[in-house]
């Protein structure tokens, strides 16, 4: 009696490490610390997924680049060393260029015509032709956040614009903007660029909220021009290898599941900016909404006819997108 025990129990016992043995741990990366809304949404999807798999899946996040940067890690997805990633349309770009049309300046009259981009078809057919291109699958698009500009004065029209002095990354795509209302772009490293607006180098710059925060650019800018030139925003994607070996049953899982975060995440950071808006007025900056229109009309020439991986056709679906 006693050997028939133990030899049941011991087959128990196999039966759970043989089960276990069976979960699959993925693994997700992203850019971002364990503080940023981010991350904390990549731990929710974690603890959702196993719940939802009931155990068949299970998933580590590794924050703060620990297995590359993103653009090493959308290598790394190809290939099967990283499951799960949160990569930036200007990493991806280098694989499939079109993909980072959501940066075009001025694209996007408001917050909620970027939300809409992924019900667009110019959505559907550049994800899939990155899909065909790289092997991922692309889960979710994420806001991460509008870029705006600050100066010691009201920037509110155009030809306000015209002649000032404005810090701007050099990359075209950034440069759109300011080349259009005639800005004197100038370089200036991200490092240097306090000083520089300190010192006068530069008397106006752009970036998001939390940057400008973060930075401090506050304390040597007085105004802060709510422009949204720019809207940002980064994908979920899960690699090939990784998806070719899911059920079906749990790719849909999953799938839901990334989505839900991309969503908790954006709403996160939307609710910050409601919130850094205020922030700077407590500090006593004058925050300004300009009418944004006058800034489209002057921009979507340059984002039609430009020289741009994407076509003049993308651009005006986009534009249309839920508009009256």
């Amino acid at each position: 009696m006693k050997n028939r025990f133990w030899a049941a129990a011991a087959a128990g016992v196999g039966m759970c490490l043989a089960t276990a043995s069976f979960a699959d741990a993925l693994k997700l990366s992203l850019s971002y610390e364990p503080s940023s809304a981010h991350y904390k949404w990549a731990e929710w999807a974690a603890e959702q997924v196993e719940e939802r798999t009931e155990g068949r899946h299970t998933i580590e996040v590794f924050g703060s680049g620990q297995l590359g940067s993103e653009r090493e890690v959308e290598e790394s997805l190809t290939l099967g060393l990283v499951d799960i990633g949160f990569v930036g349309a200007g990493h991806m770009a280098q694989r499939y260029e079109p993909i980072s049309i959501h940066l075009a300046a001025f694209l996007w009259r408001d917050l909620d015509h970027f939300l809409a981009y992924p019900t667009s078809d110019t959505y559907k057919e550049l994800t899939s032709a990155y899909e065909d291109i790289s092997g991922s699958k692309v889960i979710a698009l994420t806001y991460f956040g509008q870029r705006h500009v600050t100066a010691n004065e009201p920037l509110l029209t155009p030809a306000a614009f015209e002649g000032v002095k404005m810090r701007v990354p050099p990359v075209p795509i950034y440069m759109v903007f300011p080349d259009a209302v005639g800005a004197n772009s100038t370089p200036v490293n991200f490092s240097e660029l306090y000083l520089a607006l300190q010192q006068g180098v530069v008397v106006a710059q752009e970036n998001p909220l939390p940057t400008i925060q973060a930075k401090k650019f506050y304390e040597v800018q007085t105004d802060i021009m709510l422009t949204g030139h720019m809207t940002d925003g980064y994908y979920t994607l899960i690699g090939g290898p990784t998806w070719g070996r899911l059920s079906e049953e749990d790719q849909g899982i999953i799938s839901e599941v990334l989505r839900e975060a991309a969503a908790g995440a954006s709403a996160d950071i939307i609710q910050s900016e409601k919130d850094l808006a205020d922030w700077f007025r407590e500090q006593g900056i004058n925050v300004h909404e300009p009418d944004r229109q006058p800034f489209i009309d002057i921009v979507k020439p340059t984002i039609l006819t430009g020289d741009w991986p994407w076509e003049a056709r993308h651009i005006e679906d986009l534009l249309a997108l839920g508009a009256n």
